[in-house]
């Protein structure tokens, strides 16, 4: 009996040691295998230069906060009714930007966005005078309020995508703004880029487009490139193609074309319409002109910079479509000259890496 007992503390003795002794074994190789797992992940997520940041070197500056005025005076238009276009004094456009981060992680930059923009047209001698669009643009407070989210990833060295949701209420509604689905335009735009060398990245994209004017869906494709320390191209194809020269860190101009537009849904009193009819009287305008441009920036201080714009806009199929008789009408407007002036505040770039989400503006 005493025999029988010694065999089974000898026995138990020995599987205890065997499973203590593979504990000490684990525990060993996990202290060895955990620090190199750490020291990797800090690797991957904490040094920068394994991770893709957008932009070329001497890019243009990005704009955090941004007010701006534009000018397009002394051109014509022509309504559907007129033997001889109507002339426009000028319109101007005063317009707010914002953009805010919200979120930046090595590997997840999210940005939030508010714009604001006022619009106006005077005119002079509207002919004829019954035309009702004319008549109601006429210093008419034209309104374009939005909200955006901008999501940055990049996948490493090499590669990163990034997407952006944007909501825009359009017209000219009474009030700040107008949530109304009527004036409203839905965008997504997704993108992958390449940034091949600091002075390299190019990159495809898709905008989706859901607003009062229709769907679509409109490929595009950007390309930065640096030459040397003056020269360097910025394009945003189909919408925007612009050489750039770097006078110093603090002083650049830019030229070439880009495609602008602005649209509008609008209440129209139709003649012989009561005031609580207006709403079955929608227009869709639309203002849209490829522009011959030059740009110029100069930083004011390390975050403050001035940008002078100016040049000559031709159109590009402007319309104004009449919902009340189902009719597109061509308004024709002629060329004339533009000009800009801004004042933003940009980030410099030892304080912050630049998240870009670049896309093709105002389709």
């Amino acid at each position: 009996m005493l025999l029988r007992k010694a065999q089974c503390i000898r026995e138990f003795a020995l599987v205890a040691m065997k499973k203590t002794a593979l504990h000490c074994f684990l525990v060993l190789l996990l202290a060895q295998w955990l620090p190199a797992q750490v020291n990797m992940n800090s690797v991957l997520l904490e040094t920068n230069p394994f991770l893709c940041q957008p932009g070329v070197v001497n890019k243009s500056p990005s704009k955090g906060v941004s007010f701006a005025y534009s000018l397009n005076p002394d051109y014509k238009m022509l309504s559907p009714d007129a033997e001889k276009p109507t002339k426009v004094r000028r319109n101007e456009r005063y317009e707010s930007r914002l953009k805010v981060p919200v979120l930046y992680h090595p590997q997840l930059k999210i940005m939030m966005g508010l714009d604001y923009t006022l619009e106006r047209y005077h005119f002079l001698n509207i002919d004829p005078d019954n035309y009702p669009l004319f008549e109601h643009l006429n210093e008419t407070d034209l309104k374009n309020a939005g909200i955006s989210a901008n999501f940055f990833h990049p996948i490493n060295h090499k590669y990163y995508t990034s997407l952006r949701l944007s909501a825009n209420w359009q017209g000219d509604f009474n009030g700040f703004i107008s949530m109304d689905d009527r004036y409203a335009v839905y965008r997504i735009t997704a993108l992958i880029g390449v940034k091949k060398r600091d002075d390299l990245e190019y990159g495809a994209g898709l905008l989706l487009n859901k607003g009062f004017r229709g769907n679509s869906i409109v490929p595009f494709g950007f390309y930065n490139q640096t030459f040397n320390d003056y020269w360097g191209v910025e394009a945003v194809l189909p919408t925007s193609i612009k050489f750039r020269y770097n006078f110093s860190e603090s002083r650049l101009a830019m030229f070439g074309t880009e495609f602008t537009s602005q649209n509008y849904a609008l209440n129209v009193m139709v003649p012989g319409q009561t005031t609580n009819q207006t709403k079955d009287a929608l227009y869709h305008f639309r203002r849209a002109s490829i522009d011959v441009v030059g740009t110029f920036y100069q930083r004011l201080s390390g975050w403050t910079w001035l940008q002078f714009k100016a040049g000559y806009a031709f159109d590009n199929n402007s319309d104004a479509r009449d919902l009340l008789s189902n009719l597109n009408h061509r308004l024709k407007p002629s060329g004339s000259v533009i000009g800009m002036v801004s004042f933003f505040i940009s980030p410099p770039k030892q304080c912050v890496d630049k998240p870009v989400t670049q896309v093709p503006a105002n389709l």
